[in-house]
């Protein structure tokens, strides 16, 4: 089955297309990573750093995913990213959030996916190795469809594979509620959707079909005809997970991984070349090797062929615009034609990026005075420091590039090829990987029908959780409990900060907004924080002081608050506990509850203190 799958070739421009929207969205997550180091590494923020100033490593992982991003130097870019990922994301305990795990095995996945094989700066570099002025080499652009299936069945399948069995133990979850009971509390509210949350039947089928479409997708999700119905339902799901929850990388970036399931023929589609005549002809010296190196380039970026490459040797004497300039002249310069008009030198390149839809604005900077005059220096010294020397017949004669072979036909053995190698290893990893997330997740089923209580029972289960720590930490296979019962049972409070300024005056910090809705500091991994960590559903004292000194530090330093003299209030939200039925307007009524003042948290000389009631729950 691997054998067949792994000889099953299909254009590779799906796999590039998700390389670039997953590694922006993981940019966009290091950005807020990076904007919020000190509050994530430091012992307290600014005042006690951490021993290892995280801001260069951030800053290099940051540049790793721009390489990724364009496709240079892919293969080392993304040793940098996973490792970075292993460093920065695997060793967090109080700030990790769902979409770390996804990171971790995606980002180990694409160590050894070929997915700079099409819109690269990698393919134009192989080009230029391998063209010469006779030949122009086209790298081969297919890969095997495992490299579609096999991130979606690690990235997607096995986090449904594990979740389902906590839904199917969950009152809320098996009674439709699963969508409509975490939405429905302020705190878990990006933007809030009270009218949607009163459709009592619309949130019953969303649960629902949440819960049916997590059961079957691990049996249905590489199945052709299943293709597109599971694509817009799980779409659809993390897209409303986009607009609703402060978790916005995770909507995003789980939708990233869900283009791989775009049929291919949709993207060949997309970006298929438009029967319409070209914008542009480009008349360039073909005897010229850096010349024919501009045109390549200027072919790599023009997707929708919008420019007509010609020789000056062989067409510009049958254009009678240019039979007229000397031929030294068409030789130095590279001219083009349009509309009628002849340009050259920087003019020329300026028309090739405006022909471009997606490089106009380069064409825009280059006419600004001052840029122009600068940009057409920059052409003429390059023109006339250029090799010269043009390789014609009588001094280059025709040698034929020595292109890359095909390494999967390298024989290793008799009758054992690389390619063989590679179906043996990928069977052998595919198979690791299955069993540990089936140990892993034998502790995410509940009951095992009184299983779990006998002695063999325990030593699998403690055997499990010693596994779980370094698959979690190295390829983010771990339990997927997410928006479950006991995250929200008995929280019946939201608790948020005001600073208090010199004039008696409140000013709220953004963390929870005035609606009890999450502010702009919470967003992914500070949310969680904050949410789950800091307040969580029963309040545990010590949490509630290091969280509120961390934050209250980390905002001061942001907003030159000194901390020498600051006091800041702490005030509640009381909330109803969420109920276990569907019921209109809950979220509005609990938006609407009034906040009342219940401590205070000052700091001193740089020194904290706080003064809050010592209840369990507030």
């Amino acid at each position: 089955m691997i054998k067949k799958l792994y000889n099953k070739k299909i254009s590779g421009l799906g796999l590039s297309i998700f390389r670039i929207v997953y590694t922006v969205v993981l940019l966009c997550e290091v950005i807020q990573f990076n904007y919020f180091r000190h509050l994530i590494f430091d012992k307290i923020p600014f005042l006690d750093p951490a021993e290892i100033d995280f801001g260069i490593p951030i800053k290099i992982w940051m540049v790793a995913l721009v390489f990724i991003i364009f496709g240079l130097f892919t293969r080392l870019a993304t040793i940098i990213n996973y490792l970075m990922t292993i460093i920065l994301v695997g060793s967090i305990n109080t700030y990790e959030y769902h979409m770390f795990y996804a990171y971790l095995g995606i980002n180990f996945l694409m160590l050894f996916l070929p997915v700079s094989r099409n819109l690269s700066l990698d393919r134009l570099i192989q080009k230029y190795k391998y063209s010469n002025t006779r030949f122009q080499y086209d790298p081969p652009k297919k890969v095997s469809i495992l490299c579609y299936y096999i991130p979606m069945f690690i990235g997607v399948a096995f986090v449904y594979f594990d979740s389902i069995f906590y839904k199917f133990t969950s009152a809320y979850w098996t009674q439709g509620l699963g969508m409509w009971y975490p939405t429905s509390i302020p705190f878990t509210n990006f933007i809030s959707i009270p009218t949607i949350l009163d459709q009592k039947y619309l949130m019953l089928f969303f649960g629902y079909l949440t819960l049916v479409f997590e059961l079957v997708f691990i049996f249905t999700f590489f199945r052709k005809k299943w293709r597109v119905p599971l694509l817009i339902i799980g779409m659809g799901l993390h897209l409303g997970i986009l607009i609703c929850y402060p978790i916005p990388w995770f909507g995003l970036g789980m939708c990233a991984i869900y283009l791989l399931m775009v049929p291919v023929s949709w993207w060949e589609k997309l970006f298929s070349v438009r029967k319409k005549p070209a914008k542009l002809t480009f008349y360039y010296d073909g005897e010229c090797p850096l010349c024919n190196r501009t045109k390549i380039t200027i072919q790599h970026f023009d997707i929708a062929k919008r420019i007509d490459f010609k020789t000056v040797q062989y067409y510009a004497e049958q254009n009678p615009l240019l039979k007229d300039i000397p031929m030294d002249e068409l030789l130095d310069d590279i001219h083009s034609v349009q509309d009628g008009k002849v340009y050259k030198g920087l003019d020329t390149y300026i028309r090739v990026f405006n022909a471009i839809t997606y490089l106009k604005p380069l064409s825009w900077i280059l006419r600004i005075p001052g840029i122009y005059h600068i940009g057409k220096a920059v052409y003429t010294f390059v023109a006339k420091n250029r090799n010269t020397e043009r390789c014609t017949e009588d001094n280059c004669g025709y040698t034929p590039p020595a292109l890359p072979v095909n390494d999967d036909q390298f024989k290793i053995l008799q009758n054992y090829t690389l390619s063989d190698l590679k179906i043996s290893l990928i069977s052998l990893g595919l198979g690791i990987v299955i069993l540990l997330q089936i140990i892993v997740s034998y502790n995410s089923i509940g009951n095992k029908g009184g299983f779990e209580r006998t002695a063999l029972g325990k030593k699998i289960s403690r055997f499990s959780d010693r596994v779980e720590k370094p698959s979690k930490t190295y390829l983010g296979i771990t339990h997927h409990a997410v928006f479950m019962d006991y995250h929200f049972n008995e929280y019946n409070h939201i608790i948020s900060l005001a600073y208090l300024d010199k004039n008696e005056q409140e000013i709220w910090l953004p963390i929870i907004e005035e609606d009890g809705t999450s502010g702009k500091y919470l967003y992914g991994p500070t949310w969680i924080k904050w949410s789950f960590r800091t307040t969580d559903n029963v309040i545990n004292q010590k949490n509630l002081k290091t969280g509120i000194r961390d934050f209250t530090a980390f905002w001061a330093a942001k907003n030159n608050v000194d901390l020498r003299d600051a006091k800041f209030i702490i005030k509640v939200k009381k909330i109803d506990t969420t109920p276990h039925h569907w019921e209109k307007g809950f979220l509005l009524r609990q938006m609407n509850k009034p906040w009342h003042n219940i401590g205070t948290a000052e700091w001193n000389n740089k020194e904290f203190s706080i003064q809050v009631p010592e209840i369990e729950t507030l």
